[in-house]
């Protein structure tokens, strides 16, 4: 005989009550469901009418009962759908062949959210394995597909997440912001793979594509989105400079004098930020090193000037103006700056596309900082899918479950 509950508060739609049993030594509560029968049998993947077959028990973890480990042991059917085959029916609050509640898997992933497997394990009783693979698993079925529709710009960037240049590939819809899809590795062949599966027809709809100065991404663009305009934005540029900046200032060390080499040191940083956050002191060590060394000076000047390019708004203004940075590189003499002069022809088309579809990825930049502090609170990470669900879980946070346990 059920015994009456208020079905609302248990959230198990579909079943009543059958018995409740605990344990004091285990501090646990069980709960055995029987099937209401006034609800028909729903196939679990087209949630159609099907016909019962075998019947079955499944045990399955639930939050917190006022502290106690809750179990529930509840019947369900094999049925036969006339669609999908022989698959197991439809239950409410419990995914397909699922040992924990909805609910249960939500409060886990939340929590893993913000803390270590280990706290989560500790809290709920669990070995951390248990509560990774429920984490995973109930983000592999919120994750499971993102929306590839009306996709027009997007933006491309590679991320590590291991040492020994091991990268993976995110791309990102710049129109409605958020990730959509994650490769391992950084070569063609990977991008290629989105590209797959997003389809010639939606492909060729993409307009505008945001990506640094790689060959392998290049390429990949041409070759699937022929229509689409290659842009290069402010900040991979930047970046790049800064780099060749900061290999002016070894060179120009090792040929100072050694009353002059103090100036160098510890001013890597200081190259590089905004001058308007710098403070008294760090600007004052900056005049001195840029007054005493003028290829340092040189390059210093010209990375303000190289910013000043993406403020031109026609195609004709960025032209002249990346032209006139460009002789100013050369009128240096600095070998280095010259390269760069001639990688900014070699780029020119990606260069001043910025002008007609102004976008950047400062997005993905945000998302690989994000990328940073999950391998660190992980400790890295074997299970390389699972890292890359937690990649889309930072871009997209799971709402606080309720009720919390």
């Amino acid at each position: 005989m059920s015994v009456a509950t208020p079905k609302d508060i248990l959230g198990y739609a579909w079943y009543k009550l059958k018995q409740i049993s605990y344990s004091k030594e285990s501090i646990e509560v069980n709960l055995n469901l029987e099937r209401d029968r006034r609800h028909n049998h729903l196939c679990s993947v087209c949630n159609q009418k099907a016909s019962p077959q075998r019947k079955k028990d499944r045990r399955v973890k639930d939050l917190l009962f006022h502290g106690w480990k809750t179990l529930v042991v509840l019947e369900y059917y094999e049925v036969k759908c006339k669609q999908c085959g022989l698959r197991v029916e439809h239950i409410p609050f419990v995914r397909p062949y699922a040992r924990a509640t909805k609910r249960f898997e939500e409060a886990v992933a939340w929590l893993c959210q913000h803390l270590p497997l280990s706290v989560v394990a500790l809290y709920f009783s669990l070995n951390w394995k248990t509560v990774k693979n429920i984490d995973k698993a109930y983000l592999e079925y919120r994750f499971e597909a993102p929306s590839l529709g009306n996709i027009t710009v997007i933006g491309i960037d590679e991320v590590s997440y291991r040492k020994g240049h091991k990268y993976l590939t995110c791309v990102f819809d710049l129109n409605n912001p958020r990730l959509i899809w994650v490769g391992i590795g950084k070569r063609k062949e990977i991008l290629s793979e989105f590209f797959n599966r997003l389809g010639k027809e939606r492909s060729k709809r993409i307009k505008a594509v945001a990506i640094d100065m790689s060959k392998a991404y290049i390429a990949g663009v041409k070759e699937h989105c022929p229509n689409a305009l290659i842009v290069h934005d402010k900040f991979h540029i930047v970046q790049d400079f800064n780099k060749v900046m900061d290999r002016i200032r070894i060179d120009e060390f090792e040929k100072a004098r050694e009353q002059h080499k103090g100036f160098f040191k510890r001013t890597k940083w200081l190259l590089v930020m905004n001058p308007k956050r710098l403070l008294d002191e760090g600007a004052i060590r900056l005049k001195q090193l840029l007054d005493i060394n003028m290829p340092l000076n040189t390059a210093y000047n010209l990375c303000e000037q190289l910013k000043q390019l993406w403020e031109c708004i026609t195609v004709a203004q960025f032209n002249k103006a990346l032209d006139n940075w460009c002789e100013m590189a050369y009128e240096s003499k600095i070998q280095a700056l010259m390269d760069f002069a001639d990688m900014l022809k070699a780029h020119r088309p990606g260069l001043w596309s910025y002008c007609l579809y102004p976008i950047n990825t400062s997005t993905i930049e945000v998302n690989n900082r994000k990328v940073g502090l999950i391998r660190r609170k992980g400790c890295g990470f074997h299970d390389l899918k699972y890292f890359i669900l937690k990649i889309f879980q930072a871009d997209n946070p799971l709402p606080i479950p309720l009720p919390i346990p």
